[in-house]
């Protein structure tokens, strides 16, 4: 049994054939009508759907999509600012009524923490967070194998939490990273990685400034190893690209936030579902959501 899954990001679309058992078949990358607006992105899916359609046989539509998502009804309910007029839509909706055939939505950072708990890092936790560090923080939680996705669909947006003071995600994020080596280093970097090369070059300055931001991300990710005492916590988003260095700096920087009785309870992993994680945890809902 094959599925046509798509993840729908503010910028790109990426959709393709995936198997039941989360095998990618084909995939392929289009550019999203951001300044189209929503009705556009809908008419988008409903094309590229009926092209795959005529090539592959399918048994149903899944999807990852940025915002805020009501996975039962496939409303977007709002944080879909990259796309006018998105807010509102249901593309689950728009296209069961056109082709007749079961569809799931859910939220692409939920999507993703199925897919590390299915193909990834997250194997076998029956309780588990993960936590995507880009140019924001946000994050998918999984309880007895199942998203948790809160009330009104919002669960997981700790990249709004204040901590001393602080909204976590404007100084822990990569771009909190780059803002405050760049007040520090007058403009002197152009993305994370230079930082970092920076840092590694042990230039005194920046080391003081990554030394207080694996603070702050390790105290924000302490607070969430409290808050729900997850078998492991899977750490995504373009950071991760540093591997097992930054793993290891990580670890030794939530050790020291956390109380004694705490260390090592919980084990902080990098994600491995790979580059079509949006689309395979699509699929995973899905196959959840249809009782497969």
């Amino acid at each position: 049994m094959n599925l046509l899954a798509f993840d729908i990001g503010g910028t790109q679309i990426k959709y393709g054939i995936v198997s039941h058992a989360g095998e990618v078949l084909s995939a392929t990358v289009v550019d999203t009508p951001k300044y189209a607006g929503g009705e556009a992105v809908i008419q988008l899916l409903r094309e590229l759907s009926r092209t795959m359609m005529a090539q592959y046989e399918i048994a149903g539509i899944a999807i990852s999509t940025f915002g805020l998502v009501d996975a039962y009804s496939g409303l977007i309910l709002g944080a879909a600012e990259a796309v006018e007029g998105y807010a509102g839509m249901s593309p689950k909706a728009a296209l069961e009524q056109e082709f007749g055939l079961p569809v799931s939505i859910d939220n692409d950072v939920n999507c993703v923490a199925l897919a590390e708990g299915w193909l990834g890092a997250a194997q076998g936790a029956a309780h588990y967070i993960a936590i995507a560090i880009g140019t924001g923080i946000g994050g998918g939680i999984v309880l007895n194998h199942q998203i948790y996705r809160g009330a009104r669909a919002a669960a997981g947006e700790w990249g709004y939490m204040r901590i001393a003071g602080l909204i976590w995600e404007d100084h822990a994020s990569m771009r909190g990273l780059l803002a405050a080596a760049n007040a520090k280093m007058k403009n002197q970097f152009s993305n994370g990685y230079e930082v970092f090369a920076a840092y590694d070059a042990q230039d005194p300055q920046v080391s003081v400034v990554v030394k207080d931001w694996f603070k702050l991300l390790a105290t924000g990710i302490a607070n969430l190893i409290y808050a729900f005492n997850p078998e492991r916590v899977v750490i995504g988003g373009g950071v991760s690209a540093r591997g097992s260095l930054f793993l290891r700096e990580l670890n030794t920087a939530i050790s020291a936030e956390l109380l004694p009785d705490f260390r090592g309870m919980t084990d902080v992993v990098l994600a491995n579902a790979g580059n079509h994680a949006g689309m395979v945890g699509a699929v995973r809902n899905w196959l959840q959501s249809n009782k497969y």
